[in-house]
C-alpha cells in the first residue's frame, strides 16, 4: 500500500486536524530559557572580544 493507501491518508488527515486544532506547536519553557541563555552568552562573548 505504501504512502497512498487509504488508511495512511486517513491517519495523516487526523494528525493534521489535531495539529491545526492546537494551533502552532510551542516550545517548552525550559527550551526557551536555555536558548536565551546561550544567545546572551554568545553576545557577551562577542562584546568581550
Amino acid at each position: 500500500m505504501g504512502c497512498c493507501g487509504p488508511e495512511y491518508r486517513k491517519q495523516v488527515l487526523e494528525k493534521e486536524t489535531t495539529v491545526n486544532a492546537k494551533g502552532r506547536e510551542s516550545l517548552p519553557l525550559y527550551v526557551k530559557i536555555l536558548s536565551l541563555v546561550v544567545l546572551v552568552g554568545a553576545i557577551g562573548l562577542v562584546v568581550i572580544l
